[in-house]
Order: structure tokens, then sequence, then C-alpha cells
């Protein structure tokens, strides 16, 4: 079911606590409503929960943000990163960041919100809790699949995902607002730099999320379709760029792969897209610094590189199905230079949900 006409706020205080106390209640609840007959979804109107529980999909976005920051803290990075350039999150989402998630002023706290509430008790009897990873990745907490509770203690009427779900879910891949936390766990400790495959839409969104943020920095390889000199020194700029900044540099193939190993990355070019670009660590050392780093590059003679460098690559689908086409898998190692060490990351956005599911029948 969808439950979208009751949607929640995506983003609420973290709540842990409450979970046991609430199961302690459950059993007197029932007692007094009588209301435990029937399934798990025969639920009393009541109750006033959705007509609908919500899905798999958007339950585990809701738990991702949901565990990232409370309103106020959520509220005040907004206001202080929106003087000096913005964020992911506020240029995806900017309308529903400032109307749905917190309260118009950003000041206190709805009092009467489910977030001071505590855990509905009817959770425990009807429905059923879903087990996701936190934002942080650190560990599991439940949410219910009704009222969007989420507690860190198991419940009794938890149900593991099943076969569709999981399908469904990987499918789907990465949701866009959380995809730099997905890269940055990539680079910093698989050691590898991550391939983002998504929709031309979406990765349209990424380039010009690139170009703008201050914490990112676009290299277009849709300038080298053509080898020419000036497409070679704007990839060199921004490669010194990210370094000396401290920046993703982020490779933005499009729906075009150029020939990167046989025309581009290639030694006679290494002093300004050098082939070391494009495997992990392979900018860092003095040697390479020493090519592709000019006189006006230099900060007291020194190659400087600082903390936040990172490198990922985008690249659009060349298929309407969200998949690449058997032509593009079979050209993606003999293209990318070191394509076999990336990480491939799939990523949608809101678009992209409804199509994706269609197409696979789920």
């Amino acid at each position: 079911g969808g439950g979208a006409a009751a949607e929640p706020g995506l983003v609420a205080v973290a709540e842990t606590a409450g979970g046991d106390a609430g199961a302690a209640d459950a059993a007197g609840a029932a007692a007094e409503t009588g209301d435990d007959a029937g399934g798990e979804n025969d639920i009393p109107a009541a109750w006033g929960w959705p007509k609908e529980p919500f899905d798999a999909v958007f339950l585990r976005q809701y738990v991702l943000q949901y565990t990232k920051e409370s309103k106020q803290e959520a509220w005040d990075h907004a206001l202080a990163e929106r003087s000096v350039g913005g964020t992911f999150e506020d240029f995806i989402t900017e309308k529903a960041f400032a109307n749905l998630l917190f309260n118009k002023e950003g000041t206190g706290e709805d009092k009467d919100s489910k977030d001071h509430k505590g855990i509905d008790p009817n959770c425990y009897r009807k429905g059923k809790w879903y087990r996701f990873l936190n934002a942080k990745g650190d560990c599991n907490v439940y949410v219910h699949n009704y009222t969007c509770d989420i507690t860190a203690s198991r419940p009794d009427n938890f149900k593991e995902l099943t076969s569709e779900e999981l399908a469904k879910l990987n499918k789907l891949g990465v949701y866009i607002k959380d995809l730099p936390e997905k890269m940055q766990r990539i680079y910093d400790v698989q050691n590898q730099i991550p391939i983002v495959f998504t929709s031309q839409e979406t990765a349209e969104a990424l380039r010009t999320f690139a170009e703008y943020s201050k914490d990112w920095q676009l290299l277009d390889c849709g300038k080298l379709k053509r080898v020419n000199a000036k497409g070679l020194e704007d990839a060199r700029q921004a490669i010194v760029n990210a370094m000396k900044l401290g920046k993703w540099l982020c490779i933005y193939l499009g729906d075009h792969i150029p020939e990167l190993l046989e025309k581009i990355c290639i030694t006679k070019n290494r002093d300004s897209f050098p082939v070391g670009t494009w495997q992990y660590g392979g900018l860092l050392s003095d040697m390479i610094k020493e090519k592709i780093y000019r006189d006006d590059d230099k900060e007291g003679g020194q190659y400087v590189v600082r903390d936040g460098f990172r490198v990922c690559v985008i690249l659009a689908y060349d298929t309407l199905q969200y998949e690449m086409s058997s032509m593009r898998k079979d050209e993606l190692p003999s293209k990318i230079p070191n394509f076999q060490y990336m990480e491939q990351v799939r990523c949608y956005a809101d678009g992209d949900i409804k199509k994706i599911l269609e197409i696979h029948g789920t």
C-alpha cells in the first residue's frame, strides 16, 4: 500500500526511548478497547491510523531522515549553510525542507506532535515493524508501517522484509539526498571511487549541484567529446581546485563516455588529465602533483591537498529502463580507467520512483 496521503514529515527528533514502556502498556490497552480481533491490517478506525500502511521504500527514506538531525538542529544547520551557498539537502528539496520539515520560524517544538507523545501502544498489536540501518549506518532501528513510530528495541511483531520488498529497494538504490553520505563511506572506508548510475534527469540535477556547491567541484567530460586544449585545461583546473580546497571532484560523464583510455587520459596529457584521476589516491604523489600544479597553484611552494578531497563519477543510464544497455556494460571497462575497481551505486530521486517500479512490475 502507499499511504501517501497521510505521509508524515521526513525529519523528526530521534526517539529511541519508550519502546519497553509502550510494549508494557499495550496489554492494558488491548483489554480496555477489545480491538485485537482480525489480522495485522484490520485497523480500528478509532485509532486514527492511515487506511493503508506505508511501503518499505518510503519507510527506509523516513528512517534515514528521522535519525539524522532534530528539527531545530536541521533548521540551525540550514540557516548557517544558506549564507554560504546551501547544502545538498537544501538544493534538492528546499521547499519541502521549509514547509514540511519545520515549523515556519524554526523555533521551538510542537508539544502536541508525535515526537513528544511517545510510541502508540497499539503499534505492538497491529501492523508490523521493519528494520533498517540508521543514518550513520552503525545500528538498526525499527519503524512501524502505519504510524512511522521508531524504536531501538525489537518489537514482538517485527517482520523481516519479503523478497519482493528487498528486490524493490535494490532496484531503486540510494535516495539522492542520502548519496553524499553513501559516497563518503565508500571513499573513506572502502577506499574506492564511487561511480553513480542514475537517470538522465537525476544526473543533470547532480551536475547542476556540483557546479554551484561549495563542497563539490565539477569536471564536465562533455567538453572532451572531441579532445581539445581548452577542455584539457578546464579538467586540470577542476582537479587542482578540488585538491587545494578539499572538495569532491565530481567527474560528470552524462550519457556519453568519451575515449578516456585511448585518447584523453594518455601519457601526453598526464600534465592536465592524468589517468591517476580514476584511481583511489592516484593523484596524491608528488610526481603527479608536480605535473598538474602550475606555479600559481602552489602555496608557499607546496602542492597543497586539503582534507575532504575525494573523487566520484556520475553516469546516466543509456536506456529508459533505468538500466545500462548490454553495449554500455561492455564498453565501461574499456573506456573508463580502473572501472573494475570502482564501487557502483544506483541512485534515484522522487521523480524516478514510480517509473522504476512500473518498469520492473512492482
